[in-house]
């Protein structure tokens, strides 16, 4: 990878508070005269801020008496404004850093209109660059701390999105609507998409999105609009028009297979692996901390893949349980922490995070041929998937699909589907999401007592106005317009 090239910037609506810092206009950047400076530049418009931190709001995790709980933990998993932490694994640290990497998108588009000469395919691929990241760190933004884009909530509170280098310490950005948010969103992924290019990166070109990982953006981003035919189109420029090829899909005994956490999550997370198409080096305490938090435990892994199991009697090579004795939470072993060293003792812990898998793209499109009623392409790309997920092979018929979800074959097949995004996704953050578009209630148990006795407890309505992450705290003291119903 690249050297960061790091930039004088402000959050937005998050000043910083280093007093010299706001003794100035925010113009004295690092001066840009290269295509190869933007090069630099765009290293930094990819955010080191998880938002997997979604996951311990959603109904994959549940309270575990014995982890140590964090206050700011609590507040997210109880649906509450998270106001007692900002740094890492948090929804301000989320909004801070995914702002730093737009600001840094758009330094870049505004030095682009001002370098001149310089090879015009490489202008172009690092316009298309800069585009897709704006349009990307925008839209998980929005997903976070704005409600469900739908047509009955398109008119709720959006995003500021920005799009220019700011120039003055103190400006005032109105939220807008969700529509406004998305179509902003729509056109940067579009003109961005056609100037994508894989020629200039360097290795594997896996850190940056080359054209598979902003195809895959584009069928996200089309699934979670309701657009399906959008997202069948832009999910076949990586798959292709017919049936998937095991090609895109791992087989995942052989990744989760042998003994050892760290080997396994060193396979999930494999750079050269053809199925991870972006990956993103991600800050974190939390992430690979089984005795910290809000986690799955047995219980959730029986009913994630046992319970909801039309395959029958198989075992779903998906369902690996690592723990420690000292607790009751469980995980796959997906994530690998490391730790980078600020001095000879002291730093923090990273890892690396498969933002984009070709595994996603399938199943995003499986759901939209259910939802426009082509079950059979649907089914037909699940039963490539299966073989690669269940010992007995997994595959299905319709009607075995049916006979076990009950309702109309387009319902079975949406529960089937959504059931095998749950089990695929788990630990990724995606869940919440879905939980979120689908209008899923969740229920948490907070705290029991010494008999096991729930003594606190929290659900989350279907459309709950909290599913819309609240606006961090010195955002909304700087203006930024807080979200409803905390």
């Amino acid at each position: 990878m690249k050297k960061r090239f790091i930039l004088t910037l402000i959050i937005i609506g998050s000043l910083v508070s280093c007093d010299s810092y706001l003794d100035e206009v925010p113009d004295n950047r690092q001066t840009i005269k290269t295509l190869d400076d933007v090069s630099e530049i765009l290293v930094s418009a990819y955010s080191e801020a998880i938002y997997s931190f979604v996951e311990w709001k959603s109904d994959n995790a549940t309270y575990i008496k014995e982890n140590t709980q964090f206050d700011w933990s609590t507040e997210l998993y109880s649906y509450r404004p998270v106001v007692s932490e900002e740094d890492q694994d948090t929804p301000t640290y989320l909004w801070d850093n995914n702002y730093q990497a737009i600001a840094h998108a758009n330094q870049a588009l505004a030095a682009l209109e001002e370098i001149e000469g310089g090879d015009a395919d490489f202008r172009n691929a690092l316009t298309g660059e800069a585009l897709i990241t704006r349009a990307y760190n925008h839209f998980m933004l929005a997903n976070v701390f704005c409600q469900h884009y739908s047509e009955g909530n398109k008119g709720a509170l959006g995003l500021p999105y920005i799009t220019k280098p700011e120039t003055k310490l103190q400006v005032s950005y109105d939220r807008g609507t969700l529509e406004e948010t998305y179509n902003l969103i729509e056109k940067d992924l579009l003109d961005g998409l056609p100037l994508i290019s894989d020629k200039y990166y360097v290795g594997t070109g896996k850190y940056h999105f080359n054209k598979n990982a902003a195809y895959a953006f584009a069928s996200r981003y089309f699934l979670f609009k309701g657009d399906y035919e959008k997202c069948i189109e832009y999910s076949n420029k990586i798959l292709g028009n017919g049936v998937v090829s095991t090609a895109y899909i791992r087989d995942m005994d052989a990744v989760f297979a042998g003994s050892g956490s760290v080997a396994i999550a060193n396979r999930f997370t494999d750079v050269t692996d053809p199925t991870n198409l972006m990956v993103v080096r991600k800050q974190s305490v939390m992430v690979n901390r089984y005795t910290r938090g809000y986690q799955a435990n047995t219980n959730t892994f029986v009913n994630i893949f046992v319970q909801n199991r039309p395959q029958g009697a198989t075992t779903d090579q998906r369902d690996l349980r690592y723990g420690f004795s000292s607790s009751s939470a469980r995980a796959q072993p997906k994530y690998t922490e490391l730790f980078e060293y600020t001095t000879s003792t002291t730093g923090f812990p990273y890892f690396i995070m498969p933002e984009l898998r070709s595994e996603e793209v399938v199943l995003n499109r499986m759901e939209s041929y259910v939802r426009l009623n082509r079950l059979t392409d649907a089914l037909n790309d699940y039963n490539v998937m299966a073989p690669q997920r269940y010992n007995n092979g997994g595959q299905l018929q319709l009607s075995a699909i049916v006979a076990y979800y009950g309702g109309t074959e387009q319902e079975a097949m949406l529960e089937f589907v959504i059931g095998e995004r749950r089990k695929e996704f788990l630990r990724e953050g995606l869940r919440w999401f879905d939980i979120k578009r689908l209008g899923l209630e969740v229920y948490h148990i907070i705290l029991t007592d010494s008999n096991g006795n729930v003594s606190k407890d929290v659900t989350l309505e279907a459309a709950d106005a909290r599913k819309a992450e609240q606006i961090p705290a010195k955002a909304i003291a700087n203006g930024i317009e807080e979200n409803p119903g905390y």
